[in-house]
C-alpha cells in the first residue's frame, strides 16, 4: 500500500487529489479528493474537501468529511472521531530549518475540555497574539470542533483568521474600538471590547447609526489596580442605556488583577465590586474568571469564563501541581561543536568566557526566534536535553545561535552536527523556562518565532 501524506498536505487550489492506487494516509487530507474505481484508501484523519467515490472504490476515514460526498457506487466508512490523528505543516521545510516546533492540538482540546468541565458557564477561549505564538488558525479550528463558541482575539485581523475556521462563533477583540474601524466590524461579524470612555463615545455614535446588523460590544471595566478599562463610576454611569431600544451592550467583562493566590483578599473585594455592577446590568452576561479565576473561585464564574495560558499548557494556579497537559515541544538543531579551554571567549558576540575547559554544542536558536535572554547575570537554571540529559545552557543567546554546555555529556556522540536539542518539552516546560529568566510563560510561548519549521498535529 503506498503513502500518500506529503500530497496530502498540498493545498486545494493544487487540485484535487487523485487517489489511483491503494493508499494510507497518515494524516488530513485539505483537498477535495476523488478516489478512482475499485482503489482502497485510508485516511488516518479528516478529509476536509469534498469526497468522490468512485465504483468499487473503498474508503475508510478515521476521523470525519468536512465537505460534500458523493458515492458512485463504492464502500465508505466514516468513524467521526472529531480529532482524529493529523499533521499539518507550516514554515520551512524540516530539513532547511534550523529547529522544529511541535504544537499538540489535541492536548489543547484536552486542556479547553477540563476547564469547560470545572464551570457551569459558557467556556471561551483566549486565542489572542496568534493563538500565544501556537497559531490562530489550527489552534481555532479545533477548539471550536471540541465546542468552543465564543474566541477572544487581540485585534481585527485576528478576528477575521478566528471567523475565517469557525463561521458561526463569538469574536471580541480585546484591543477595542477606534475611529473608522465601525465598517470592519460589521463585516467580521466582531465585537469590540470598550475600554475607555473615548472608545464607547465612538462605539455609540457608530452604533446608533448603524443599520442591520446586530453587533454588541462588551464592556471591560477596571474593578481593581490594573488601569484597564473603564471606571467603576464610568460603567455605573452608563448601565441606564442597557434599557433602550437597541441595547448596545452583550457582554460586561472585568479581570481578577491578584492571582498568586485565591485567598488574596484583594481578589474578593474585585468580585464584590464587579458584582455589585453587575446588578445594574441585568440582563447583560458577565465574565470575570480567566484561567486561574476558572480553577480558583467558582463564585468568580458567572456566565462565561475566558480560558487563556492554561489552553496552551501553561499553569493556572501558580505554587501547585500544572493540571494542564502540555502542549508545545521545540528541537533546536545542532550546527557546531566547539572545545574552550579556560579563559578562552566564545565568538558571535554570546559574552562567554569559559572559566574551565568546555565542551560547546552551537544549537540554532537564538533571541531572533524569540529564545529568552537572562534578565542580569548568567543564565543559571536554563538547560536544555542532549541525547536524553539535561545540559546547562552556557551563556546567552546570540541573534541565532545558543550555546548549550555537554562537557558531561556521557555519550559524546549525542552531541554532534545536525542532532537536535530539546529546548522546550515534556522535561523543560515553558514555566520553568520562564521562571529561570524571570519572565512569564504567556512571553516564553507568545515570542515563538516563525523561522522554525512548524507541525500541528492531533493524537
Amino acid at each position: 500500500m503506498s503513502s500518500l501524506v506529503a500530497r496530502s498536505q498540498q493545498r486545494a487550489e493544487h487540485g484535487p487529489l487523485l487517489v489511483s492506487s491503494s493508499s494510507d494516509i497518515h494524516g488530513s487530507v485539505l483537498n477535495d479528493t476523488v478516489v478512482q474505481r475499485n482503489c482502497t484508501l485510508h485516511v488516518r484523519g479528516n478529509v476536509l474537501g469534498s469526497l468522490t467515490i468512485e465504483p468499487g472504490a473503498n474508503v475508510v476515514v478515521e476521523g470525519s468529511v468536512d465537505g460534500k460526498i458523493v458515492n458512485k457506487g463504492g464502500r465508505l466508512l466514516v468513524h467521526n472521531k472529531g480529532l482524529a490523528a493529523c499533521v499539518t505543516l507550516d514554515g520551512p521545510a524540516e530539513a532547511e530549518a534550523g529547529g522544529v516546533l511541535k504544537i499538540n492540538l489535541s492536548n489543547i482540546a484536552a486542556n479547553f475540555a477540563t476547564l469547560s468541565k470545572r464551570t457551569e458557564a459558557e467556556c471561551a477561549a483566549v486565542v489572542k497574539a496568534n493563538a500565544y505564538g501556537c497559531g490562530i488558525g489550527p489552534v481555532t479550528a479545533v477548539l471550536a470542533k471540541t465546542g468552543c463558541k465564543t474566541f477572544f482575539v487581540s485585534n481585527l485581523p485576528e478576528a477575521r483568521s478566528v471567523r475565517a475556521v469557525a463561521p458561526g462563533a463569538g469574536i471580541y477583540v480585546l484591543n477595542g474600538f477606534y475611529s473608522g474601524t465601525g465598517r470592519a466590524f460589521a463585516e467580521v461579524d466582531a465585537r469590540p471590547v470598550i475600554n475607555n470612555s473615548m472608545e464607547l463615545a465612538e462605539w455609540d455614535f457608530f452604533f446608533v447609526g448603524s443599520s442591520g446588523w446586530p453587533g454588541g460590544c462588551a464592556l471591560n471595566v477596571d474593578t481593581g489596580g490594573s488601569s484597564l478599562g473603564l471606571s467603576i463610576d464610568e460603567a455605573a454611569a452608563f448601565a441606564p442605556r442597557v434599557h433602550s431600544p437597541k441595547p448596545c451592550i452583550s457582554l460586561l467583562i472585568g479581570r481578577l488583577d491578584y492571582q498568586q493566590t485565591s485567598r488574596n483578599p484583594l481578589n474578593e473585594r474585585q468580585l464584590n465590586l464587579f458584582r455589585d455592577l453587575r446588578r445594574l446590568y441585568d440582563g447583560i452576561p458577565a465574565s470575570l474568571a480567566n484561567s486561574f479565576g476558572i480553577l480558583s473561585s467558582a463564585k468568580a464564574h458567572f456566565d462565561l469564563v475566558r480560558a487563556g495560558g492554561a489552553l496552551y499548557g501553561l499553569n493556572p494556579a501558580p505554587g501547585a501541581a500544572n493540571p494542564m497537559l502540555p502542549v508545545i515541544e521545540l528541537h533546536a538543531r545542532i550546527v557546531q561543536v566547539r572545545d574552550l579551554a579556560a579563559g578562552k571567549p566564545l565568538a558571535d558576540n554570546i559574552g562567554l568566557i569559559a572559566k574551565r575547559h568546555m565542551r560547546l554544542a552551537l544549537v540554532s536558536t537564538g533571541y531572533a526566534d524569540g529564545y529568552p535572554r537572562a534578565a542580569s547575570g548568567p543564565p543559571g537554571k536554563m538547560h536544555a536535553i542532549v541525547g536524553g540529559q539535561r545540559c546547562p545552557v552556557a551563556g546567552p543567546p546570540s541573534v541565532d545561535l545558543l550555546p548549550i554546555d555537554v562537557t558531561n555529556l556521557p555519550d559524546q556522540s549525542a552531541a554532534r552536527p545536525g542532532e537536535m536539542a530539546t529546548l522546550i518539552g515534556a522535561e523543560i516546560g515553558p514555566d520553568e523556562l520562564a521562571a529561570a529568566v524571570t519572565s512569564s510563560g504567556r512571553e516564553i510561548l507568545a515570542r515563538l518565532g516563525h523561522r522554525f519549521h512548524r507541525i500541528y498535529h492531533t493524537i
